[in-house]
């Protein structure tokens, strides 16, 4: 009996160490996620090279070989021959959007006339022209396989020198600007309450004294 007892105290107090001795489970606290990066814009500004676009095109995946470069003169900086999808690709830099307009004749109301490729396109100062532009009248409307591959083009080079201009023998539908912000018209000033106007009182009309 009086080992049982030992054996009793033995143990209360070996649990009471334990007890004691056991210090309580740290919390792993779970780690913060960084902060979202923002895109990058990846649109250009004017003057843009022609030899970021031209990049651009074949990191897309775009069946494209380099012919030949020629040094720009004047208001054209450089110009690239190139051949994209067994028809011809010639992409141009002039020193500004404005230097475009006035040295190509560019003009997106009017239609192919000979000597000109079935597709012109513009963007800021970059001039694309796709299709063979040496043929005995107007060019004609281009088959199915090249409006594809005129809309895969539109599509690389949007992001980068939109919004764009064509003139096309059949025009393709191209991407829709995004307007920016609008901005809401601010609220007219309130002017300042000034001081009430008073309103004149009528002078009494003087009455007439009756005649004897």
């Amino acid at each position: 009996m009086h080992k049982r007892r030992i054996f009793a105290v033995m143990l209360g107090a070996a649990l009471l160490l334990a007890a004691c001795g056991s210090s309580p489970a740290t919390a792993i606290p779970s780690p913060t996620p960084p902060p979202p990066t923002p895109t990058p814009n990846p649109h250009l500004s004017d003057p843009a090279s022609v030899d970021v676009v031209y990049t651009a095109l074949q990191k897309a995946g775009l069946q494209i070989t380099a012919n030949s470069a020629d040094a720009g003169s004047g208001g054209m900086v450089k110009r690239l021959h190139l051949v994209y999808a067994a028809w011809p690709l010639v992409l141009t830099e002039y020193t500004s959007a404005k230097t475009l307009l006035a040295g190509s004749g560019f003009n997106p109301k009017a239609k192919p006339i000979l000597g000109n490729p079935p597709y012109a396109l513009v963007g800021l100062n970059i001039l694309i022209e796709y299709g063979s532009s040496t043929q005995n009248g107007p060019p004609a409307a281009p088959g199915p396989q090249f409006v594809t591959a005129f809309e895969q083009l539109v599509r690389v080079v949007n992001p980068l020198i939109g919004p764009l201009q064509q003139r096309s023998v059949t025009p393709v539908a191209l991407p829709t600007p995004t307007p920016g912000p609008s901005v809401s018209p601010k609220p007219a000033p309130s002017s300042s309450p000034g001081k009430p106007k008073t309103t004149p009182k009528p002078k009494p009309k003087p009455t007439k004294k009756p005649k004897p």
